[in-house]
């Protein structure tokens, strides 16, 4: 399934995605500071129930994916795209196109420090009871990611 707007090509398949560019789409976002394998980030988004890839012509500029149970709950990781698109509505459209293929109720996220307006803006609220087991980097008490306690 494809779509386009403002000249951004979306799909809801992965056979076009170069993975050394979405490690390189990773790491300029950025998406943390977690270096990504670009055979694990394949395995990653061929294991999840929904992804959708934005592209600018041939041009990989951003990504998401969600798991789900398919019943009940949903979790979207990994939505990226390129700084020089940010604000042009495609990380909306990307996470539009996510929950058109979610077929739950309830669906979370965790944010990137300081991006949190983003997913508001897309019909998120903030929750009070989420907890959390991160990597090294995200539990670290300056990385943004966890209350002090």
């Amino acid at each position: 399934m494809t779509n386009s707007i403002q000249g951004v090509y979306f799909s809801t398949g992965l056979e076009a995605v170069n993975w050394a560019d979405a490690v390189t789409l990773f790491e300029r976002a950025p998406l943390g500071s977690q270096q990504r394998d670009p055979g694990k980030l394949k395995r990653a988004f061929e294991a999840s129930y929904a992804v959708v890839v934005a592209y600018d012509s041939d041009k990989l500029i951003g990504m998401g994916r969600a798991l789900s149970d398919g019943e009940y709950q949903t979790v979207i990781y990994d939505m990226v795209v390129l700084p020089e698109y940010q604000g042009k509505g495609i990380g909306k459209k990307i996470i539009e196109k996510l929950c058109e293929q979610l077929s739950v109720e309830n669906i979370i996220l965790y944010s990137v420090p300081g991006r949190e307006g983003f997913y508001l803006k897309c019909g998120f609220k903030r929750m009070r009871t989420a907890m959390a087991k991160l990597n090294q980097y995200m539990s670290e008490s300056d990385s943004g990611y966890l209350q002090n306690t």
